[in-house]
């Protein structure tokens, strides 16, 4: 895909160097890590078809200016060229999956507080009861990292089904999955908070403006039959039973280092499609999916099916 001729930003003009370009200076001390920041332009976005993986990765280079000690150090003094050159090798691939999520593109800035969790007392008195609970390790080393070098930290939730109203009492639900899956949100579902040194608040990670773009312009809706699903995108349970699946937190803040408190946990979140039944039930039932169900949009007619935050699990990065 040729991006640049497509662009109505304009083409896109091939790197260049000029002289009159002041270098950015920085500094980082042994076994330490500094984030420089970037991004993809509006302009490349609009033409990056959602439901795509792509690799991001730096193809590596050279540092010609660099020198020994810190910018104070340096104050006031004219750096030159060294040789020889610092080496900076090409780095691992970042997989990038463009998702068609509820927010603008022009609406990339600043955001508004995350809501707080969802408690029980929202749960809607005429619809099932569903609890969530998640598990994971008290401590997170350095050293286990995704193999494209990002941290990783594998959690596991059960979602039980509790209880039936009545006159529901002892029937099976049958649900979409769309809320317990894919990337963390700030609305509901799944988020990470970090605590820092010296603080008893926890404060949200915010994912990356690139993750939480709307890319409406390739929406597109595809009917699924309930009952016939083979991508396991829907689950059914009976009261008293449990459904088990693992979440990989991989998404952290910049320039991380042992001693680092996390906790994650599920925010509560109201499921987007379900209904009384067994996969039999439903094998003529078809909903329109994006992601989540669409369509029938009022869940015909039922209440919501909310499920309250679970508790959370917190860790501490260790070396």
């Amino acid at each position: 895909m040729d991006l640049a001729s497509r662009s109505s930003c304009g083409k896109i003009p091939p790197p260049t160097r000029s002289e009159h370009v002041r270098p950015v200076l920085q500094t980082i001390e042994p076994r330490r890590q500094r984030f420089l920041g970037g991004g993809l332009t509006i302009c490349l976005l609009r033409f990056l078809p959602s439901w795509t993986v792509y690799n991001i990765f730096w193809s590596g280079g050279q540092i010609p200016l660099w020198d020994w000690g810190t910018l104070a150090e340096h104050s006031n003094r004219r750096l030159g060229p060294k040789s020889p050159a610092v080496v900076l090798p090409g780095g691992p691939r970042q997989r990038l999956a463009i998702a068609a999520e509820e927010s603008d593109i022009e609406d990339v800035g600043l955001s508004s507080p995350s809501p707080e969790p969802i408690l029980a007392p929202a749960r809607m008195s005429s619809a099932p009861i569903f609890s969530l609970n998640v598990a994971g390790t008290a401590t997170l080393s350095m050293k286990d990292r995704t193999p494209v070098g990002r941290l990783r930290y594998p959690i596991t939730a059960t979602l039980s089904y509790d209880t039936a109203p009545d006159p529901f009492n002892g029937e099976p639900v049958i649900f979409h999955t769309f809320k317990f899956e894919g990337l963390d949100r700030r609305q509901d579902g799944f988020r990470l908070y970090f605590r820092e040194e010296d603080k008893d608040d926890w404060s949200p990670h915010e994912l990356g403006a690139l993750f939480t773009h709307h890319l409406y312009r390739f929406s597109t809706t595809t009917p699924v039959n309930v009952g016939r699903d083979d991508r396991s995108d829907f689950v059914a349970l009976m009261p008293g039973e449990s459904w088990s699946f693992t979440r990989e937190v991989s998404d952290f803040r910049q320039n991380v280092a042992p001693g680092d408190k996390f906790r994650y946990g599920f925010k509560g979140a109201s499921i987007d499609w379900w209904d009384w039944g067994n996969f039999h039930d439903h094998q003529d039932t078809v909903v329109w999916v994006n992601g989540r169900v669409l369509n029938p949009q009022d869940n015909g007619g039922r209440p919501k099916l909310v499920v309250p935050a679970s508790n959370w699990v917190e860790f501490t990065l260790v070396p």
